[in-house]
């Protein structure tokens, strides 16, 4: 499967093809535009094909009919895992290096500790929820708390996500928190400023219970078998992408990113970790 450098492109000369997924319907088009047109102007001609799924991604992308996949963490993280080291970790956003999740209280609840939330109704993700529940779920049993059992799950509704997976969000979990139907919930630290502005609190008015240790986020996956000297040239010219420049400024702020890096396996170990002490191997990319 290995590709060629012929003309910059994939394999037998052909535009190497990038999948992702429709996640944001209203902007992905407009994303994927900007990146294509930044890659054919810079001599490594590629293609993007949308998918209604992270399973369906990664289906494509381990079969091959995909050279490079926009993967979120769970998708990435199994795609390492079921290729068993033969998908690689090409690069992520600055905004998905050394991220946490966290664990954050109402301030007036008096919570301040792990251990004051035993017995308590605590607010999470859907159990293959990467930073809702299966990293801060693992690392917790490691200092001697169980998600699973030393606490009450919040009764939350699940929403159907845009790609029709049903989803308990930040939002939902940070609502029941403010709402007193939780005592406490997990939270994706990086959406913490977001939820407390959107909601009204400041930042005094909650306390943050316990914090992961740092992992990745969001990363460019390549198939098996891709050619490793078009997977430098993929690298090299999307860490070149500047904010500043027009062609793609747009994208990078619906992006959310001000800076491409590159990036390496070692920072998806603890979602692999997760999920394996999960039985999860394959079992779902969403």
């Amino acid at each position: 499967m290995a590709g060629t450098l012929a003309g910059g492109g994939g394999e037998a000369g052909r535009p190497v093809l990038v999948g992702a997924t429709a996640s944001d319907p209203a902007h992905s088009v407009t994303i994927w535009n900007h990146i294509r047109a930044w890659f054919n102007g810079h001599g490594m001609p590629i293609e993007y094909a949308l998918y209604s799924t992270y399973d369906a991604l990664c289906r494509a992308l381990l079969d091959g009919t995909v050279d490079i996949a926009w993967n979120a963490p769970m998708a990435h993280a199994q795609s390492l895992l079921v290729s068993g080291g033969a998908c690689r970790t090409l690069a992520m956003r600055d905004t998905d290096d050394g991220v946490a999740s966290v664990i954050v209280a109402l301030r007036s609840s008096g919570i301040t500790t792990v251990d004051d939330l035993r017995g308590r109704t605590v607010a999470v993700g859907v159990p293959t929820s990467s930073e809702l529940r299966l990293i801060p779920g693992i690392q917790l049993e490691r200092q001697g708390f169980s998600l699973e059992t030393d606490c009450h799950h919040a009764e939350l509704t699940p929403r159907p996500a845009p790609n029709g997976v049903e989803w308990v969000d930040d939002f939902l979990i940070f609502d029941a928190v403010r709402d007193g139907r939780a005592d406490a919930g997990i939270i994706f630290e990086p959406w913490l400023g977001h939820l407390l502005r959107k909601r009204g609190l400041n930042a005094e008015d909650v306390v943050v219970v316990w914090r992961t240790e740092p992992f990745c986020h969001c990363a460019f996956t390549a198939r098996p078998g891709f050619d490793e000297g078009l997977a430098a040239q993929f690298v090299d010219l999307l860490t070149s992408m500047d904010p500043g420049e027009p062609e793609v400024a747009e994208m990078m702020r619906l992006e959310h990113l001000t800076r491409w890096l590159p990036a390496s396996d070692d920072g998806w170990t603890a979602l692999a970790d997760a999920i394996r002490a999960r039985n999860l191997q394959g079992a779902t990319f969403n």
